[in-house]
C-alpha cells in the first residue's frame, strides 16, 4: 500500500467529527486536528507504519478510524473507477443511492400493469436478512477480497481490523465477563463495513446476474427525433435488485424464482448468513392472496427442499427501501399515508407553546423531506398536495396570528416563515 501523504492526513483529519467518544486512549478528534509540527509528523509515521505492516492496534480509537477511512476511500475509487464489483449493488461506493433501485422497482411494477402487450409473468420475493454485519465469517470474507485480486497487505490489514476483539454484554445487574468476538465484523467501523458487506454478497449477486434464464426484461424507450417521433427500444435483464442487505429476487417465472431461492439459500448456508424465511415477502402477476409452495434444487448446503409463501393480495402494500408499493400501481395507500403523518405532526405541534418561525421550520426541515422521500413514485396535482398539507398551513397562521383565509400566497412570500 502506498504512504499516505502530508496533505492527505491533514486533509482526513480535519474532516473527522467533533464532540466523538475518544475511546480507551483518551485522544479526540479535536486533539488530533490541533497537532502541528513534530507532533503532526509523528502520527503520520504512525499512520503509515500501520500500512506497511498491515495492522493497527485497536485501542488507538482515533488514529485507526483515520487511517479506516484513508483505506476505505482509496479501495472504494479503485473499485468503482475500473467497476470491479460486477453484482448491481447500489450500496457501498462513490455514488450509490436508495433512488436508483427504487426507480426501477416502480418501472418493473408499472410495466407489468400498465403494458398490456407484455405477457411477461412477474414475480417477485423480497427477502430478509438478519444481522448482516454480525454474519460475516472472516474466512469467506478473506476468499471475497482475494477473488477481487486486493494486495494481501491490504487484505491482512482488513483481516486484523475484526481479530483480537472483546466485547461486553450490559445487563441489568452489570457488565458479564469478556468475551472473544469470533465472526462478525464493527458496526463501529461504519465506513468500511458497508464496502465489506457489499463484497462479501458481490458474489452471489454476480451468480443470480450471470446464470438468469429467464429475468425480467424491463423495457424502456429513447426519444431519437421529435419531428418523426422516432423511439429506440432498450431492454434490461432484472435478475434482482440489492441495496445493501436489503435484497429483492424478480423473475418471469416461478421456477427462475425458484432457482435464484436455491441459490441464495446455498449462499447463506456457505457464509453463515441468516435469512429469515418466515419474513419474505412473495408477489406475483399470476396469483395473488395464495400459498405457493417453491421447490429448491437438492443440495447439501440446503436443509430444506422447499419453501412455502403467501402471496400478497392485489389490495396488500408493502415497502422497499423505506417506501410504500402497490402491486396494482396504485396512490391511495401513499396519498392516506402521507396525509396520517401530516395530521399526526400537526396534532403533535398543536398545544406546544412555539412560535411560528418554530412550526414553519419542522415544516421545512422534518415534515417535507419525509414526505419527498416517501413521494419518490408518486406524483400527485397541486391541489392535492395543498390539501394533504392544510392541518400543517393552517397550524402556521394560527400560531402567526392570521387570519384562517390568509391565502397560502402570503405564507409563501412573507420572510419570517420562508416555507
Amino acid at each position: 500500500m502506498s504512504p499516505i501523504l502530508d496533505e492527505k492526513w491533514k486533509n482526513i483529519i480535519q474532516f473527522m467529527p467533533n464532540n466523538k467518544a475518544s475511546g480507551p486512549s483518551k485522544i479526540s478528534y479535536e486533539m488530533l486536528k490541533h497537532l502541528t509540527g513534530e507532533a503532526f509528523n509523528l502520527s503520520l509515521v504512525l499512520a503509515n507504519a500501520c500500512l506497511i505492516h498491515g495492522d493497527i492496534p485497536a485501542e488507538w480509537q482515533t488514529v485507526r478510524k483515520c487511517v479506516v477511512k484513508i483505506v476505505t476511500t482509496r479501495l472504494s475509487k479503485i473499485l468503482a473507477d475500473n467497476q470491479v464489483l460486477q453484482g448491481g449493488n447500489f450500496a457501498g461506493l462513490p455514488g450509490g443511492s436508495t433512488d436508483i433501485p427504487i426507480k426501477m422497482l416502480d418501472a418493473i411494477i408499472h410495466q407489468r400493469c400498465f403494458h398490456k402487450t407484455d405477457d411477461q409473468e412477474l414475480w417477485i420475493v423480497s427477502q430478509d436478512i438478519s444481522k448482516a454485519f454480525d454474519s460475516i465469517d472472516l474466512n469467506m470474507l478473506k476468499l471475497a477480497l482475494m477473488r477481487l485480486h486486493i494486495p494481501p497487505l491490504l487484505i491482512k490489514f482488513i483481516i486484523n481490523l475484526f481479530t483480537r476483539r472483546n466485547n461486553k454484554i450490559i445487563t441489568h445487574y452489570g457488565d458479564t465477563p469478556g468475551y472473544r468476538v469470533r465472526i462478525g465484523i464493527d458496526q463501529g467501523e461504519i465506513m468500511i463495513s458497508l464496502l465489506l458487506w457489499v463484497i462479501y454478497l458481490d458474489p452471489l449477486l454476480t451468480t443470480l446476474n450471470r446464470e438468469a434464464c429467464d429475468p425480467f426484461i424491463l423495457k424502456s424507450s429513447a426519444l431519437l427525433d421529435y419531428s418523426l417521433i422516432e423511439y429506440e427500444q432498450h431492454n434490461f435483464p432484472v435478475s434482482h435488485i440489492t441495496f445493501m442487505d436489503d435484497s429483492t429476487l424478480i423473475a418471469s417465472s416461478k421456477r427462475e424464482i425458484e432457482d435464484r431461492l436455491s441459490i441464495t439459500a446455498e449462499f447463506y448456508t456457505l457464509n453463515n448468513t441468516q435469512a429469515n424465511s418466515a419474513k419474505y415477502i412473495l408477489l406475483s402477476s399470476e396469483q395473488f392472496s395464495q400459498t405457493i409452495v417453491f421447490d429448491l434444487f437438492p443440495s447439501s448446503l440446503i436443509p430444506i427442499c422447499s419453501l412455502t409463501l403467501k402471496a400478497l393480495a392485489l389490495s396488500k402494500s408493502f415497502r422497499f427501501l423505506g417506501v410504500w408499493f402497490y402491486f396494482s400501481a396504485s396512490s391511495r395507500f401513499v396519498h392516506d399515508q402521507c396525509t396520517f403523518i401530516i395530521k399526526d405532526m400537526a396534532a403533535l405541534l398543536s398545544p406546544k407553546k412555539l412560535l411560528a418561525q418554530h412550526v414553519a421550520y419542522l415544516y421545512n426541515v422534518v415534515l417535507l423531506p419525509r414526505l419527498e422521500f416517501r413521494l419518490q413514485t408518486i406524483l400527485f396535482a397541486e391541489s392535492t398536495i395543498n390539501r394533504m398539507v392544510s392541518p400543517m398551513l393552517s397550524l402556521i397562521r394560527q400560531k402567526a396570528g392570521l387570519a384562517s383565509v390568509t391565502p397560502l400566497s402570503a405564507l409563501f412570500t412573507l420572510l419570517p416563515f420562508s416555507i
